[in-house]
């Protein structure tokens, strides 16, 4: 294909990515057919080529979102820099690592470097990739944009990989208007006997997908029923879209896979799915779906199966039985919405005002239960005393439809304390949260926070996420946080995610010190805190609050890594090892993923992460960590520092874990309270400190293949 000077200035406008230029493209088609994103990417490779590198900046790497787009990002830099061949590159690369001491056995291939440029990965080695940034543009403040950028891509990929996953449905709306047609046809095709049935509700955010999906879900009989937000459409980058290998591996929690038994990849996730689900008459609910490509490993094959999906992009690529579109109410439906939540007696007195409301809120069904919710609390007003005021806004042009019109009028009608907690509430970085988090974030006692989060709840500001556990709109959500940012100082906000963060920590010291009382002392310590705490009495309280924090704990601590809390991102990792050697090895990868902290901190989550690729039978990259551990410690130990711990051995040397074995040998795993001793000799054992006991299995493998 041609490339001309107009293609390249859209190109430039989108910051150099071929992907965000693709897409356009595709939307501005109308149908017509359209290069594919392989064809368009070597046109402009080729044309870029043509340019002469100094009369151009390199790529800008702050522009990429994801992995795919920040190794487009290294390819437009490779292109930028003369397009070297990837043997050169890694003679470079491996040549500046001699100078750096670095040892023979530990230099790259030419097919290690060539994986970095190619599209699908699911994660790129940070050091490798500023390694080959560093010989194509040695520029340090160039790096140091690909640092950052390394960074945020690997944030927003640690936040995709946390998801909640319920085997239970959220608690229905006790008033639930219209819809009457559209719950119908949803009742008719999702069926629990005969084939797979998908349906689809789209629409609008704010429209009342959401409410459909869970009152149908709650009239159909299915025998199980999984739901799950997959965050499509969250404005805020903390809250991406959920990675499928994440849903699959909750969903088969919920079928009753232990977590350390749930494979590591998306292929082998789904035929354990397929599988569990073979028999079953489940209902699959989809919530908030970015699109088909996240849905489609999602879908089962077994009869008796079926999938709700609700998304605001279309889904006709699923080639749903029933695809729903969702509009705003009618008229009659908004009136019949508006009388159920004030009273019938209010609307029969004031019809017309009642009617020009349910316009200013756009018969919205969001809008709309936001400012019915103003009614209440306010008796003395009369319907046309809201609708006068809702008008009077928007003629000052101070909102524009009819959500930012509610949300604006029902924060500025809750008393101080309530709008210090929506706002607090909105910087939790989980999906769901409880009265304890709450109470920590706000410093206050747990009473109060309650009745705080009753009234929030009765305004429609929050929903029930389960027993007990709260979550919100992401547009009530962003709401509040902006109100944070523009009412709270900056040391108040970082003040109450520190109260946090130290909550979940304590928690968690307490109830791993129940459950696994050996080498409490070993471990890191709880903090000082000020706020109620969950009281823990036994081993089944302990247990039930690591089952229902699990994923928000992998949350909080990723966010802590990433937003400036990294003492507690590794202190949490450290108290949570045990727990997470024993429920997911995937898991333990995860929150010792972060790369912060000091050398010791590197050190334990480096060997945390050679204990779980060990236990999934990855000789190669266990022998890495465990190898980068030993150096971290004693480099550790060089510059004085004492660890709680023997700095020379691993943090669970004492700790037995699965030798790497041929696939087709099962898994046999030592029960946690009979785990053999180091060094014991039996078969299938192997220590955490042997780093060289991963080598050689590496070596073997090397010299089998």
């Amino acid at each position: 294909m041609d490339v001309d000077a107009a293609l390249l200035e859209r190109l430039a406008h989108f910051g150099g990515n071929v992907s965000a230029l693709h897409r356009e493209m595709v939307a501005n088609a109308g149908g017509a057919r359209v290069p594919s994103l392989a064809t368009l990417h070597r046109a402009l490779t080729r044309a870029s080529a043509e340019q002469a590198p100094g009369d151009r900046e390199p790529p800008d790497p702050g522009v990429a979102m994801t992995v795919d787009e920040l190794t487009e990002r290294l390819g437009a830099l490779k292109v930028w820099a003369g397009d070297p061949s990837y043997a050169r590159i890694t003679t470079l690369v491996n040549a500046a690592w001699r100078r750096a001491g670095r040892p023979a056995g530990e230099l790259v291939g030419r097919t290690t470097v060539g994986d970095c440029f190619r599209p699908g990965r699911r994660r790129l080695s940070a050091e490798l990739v500023t390694a080959i940034v560093q010989v194509l543009q040695p520029d340090p403040g160039y790096l140091a944009q690909w640092h950052q950028a390394l960074r945020a891509v690997a944030g927003r990929r640690r936040a995709a990989s946390q998801v909640r996953v319920h085997g239970t449905l959220p608690p229905e709306l006790s008033l639930f208007t219209g819809r009457t047609a559209e719950l119908g046809r949803l009742r008719d095709a999702l069926t629990p006997d005969g084939p797979v049935v998908i349906t689809a509700i789209t629409g609008m955010a704010g429209v009342g997908k959401t409410q459909l999906a869970v009152r149908a879900a709650h009239l159909l009989p299915h025998d199980r029923k999984l739901f799950v937000s997959l965050r499509g459409f969250d404005p805020d980058p903390g809250h991406p879209p959920a990675d499928p290998v994440a849903v699959l591996d909750g969903f088969l929690r919920q079928l009753g896979v232990p977590g350390s038994a749930v494979p590591p990849d998306l292929a082998a996730c789904q035929r354990l799915y397929q599988q569990k689900l073979a028999g079953t008459r489940t209902l699959i609910v989809l919530d908030n779906a970015a699109g088909a490509e996240q849905v489609r490993p999602l879908l089962p094959a077994a009869p008796g199966c079926a999938v709700l999906v609700t998304s605001r992009r279309s889904l006709d690529a699923l080639s749903p039985a029933v695809s729903l579109t969702l509009d705003v109410f009618e008229p009659p439906e908004a009136l019949r919405f508006l009388t159920g939540e004030v009273g019938a007696d209010a609307v029969r007195e004031e019809p017309d005002a009642a009617a020009r409301i349910t316009e200013l809120c756009g018969r919205l069904p969001l809008a709309l239960g936001l400012v019915a919710a103003q009614v209440r609390a306010k008796p003395g007003w009369s319907l046309a005393d809201h609708a006068e005021w809702l008008d009077e806004r928007r003629r000052a042009g101070r909102l524009d439809d009819g959500v930012a019109l509610a949300l604006d009028r029902s924060y500025r009608n809750l008393d101080e304390d309530r709008q210090r907690l929506l706002r607090l509430v909105a910087l939790h970085p989980a999906e769901d949260f409880d009265a304890y988090a709450a109470a920590a974030l706000t410093g206050g006692e747990l009473e109060p926070v309650h009745a705080g989060l009753r009234q929030l709840y009765d305004d429609h500001l929050i929903h029930l996420a389960g027993d007990n556990r709260y979550t919100q709109h992401d547009l009530i959500r962003i709401h509040g946080a902006e109100r944070a940012h523009e009412q709270e100082r900056p040391a108040a906000r970082r003040a109450a995610v520190t109260r946090l963060l130290d909550h979940y920590l304590a928690t968690a010291v307490a109830a791993m010190t129940i459950l696994y009382p050996t080498g409490a002392d070993r471990r890191p310590q709880a903090p000082e805190t000020h706020t109620p705490e969950p009281v823990l009495s036994g081993p089944e309280d302990a247990a039930a609050w690591l089952r229902a924090e699990h994923s928000t704990l992998l949350a909080v601590a990723a966010y802590a890594a990433d937003q400036g809390w990294p003492s507690h991102a590794g202190r949490l990792a450290e108290v949570l090892f045990r727990h997470l050697l024993n429920t997911s090895y995937r898991d333990l990868l995860a929150i010792n993923d972060h790369g912060t902290g000091d050398a010791r901190a590197q050190a334990y989550a480096m060997n945390a992460m050679g204990v779980a690729y060990t236990n999934l039978g990855r000789p190669e990259p266990a022998a890495d960590r465990l190898r980068r551990s030993a150096e971290l410690f004693a480099a550790s130990t060089t510059c004085g520092d004492r660890p709680t711990r023997s700095s020379t051995g691993p943090i669970w040397s004492s700790t037995t874990v699965a030798r790497p074995r041929p696939k087709s040998i099962t898994r046999r795993r030592w029960p946690s309270t009979r785990r053999p001793a180091t060094g014991s000799g039996k078969p299938g054992s192997w220590t955490t400190s042997g780093t060289a006991r991963a080598r050689s299995a590496t070596s073997t493998r090397r010299s089998a293949s």
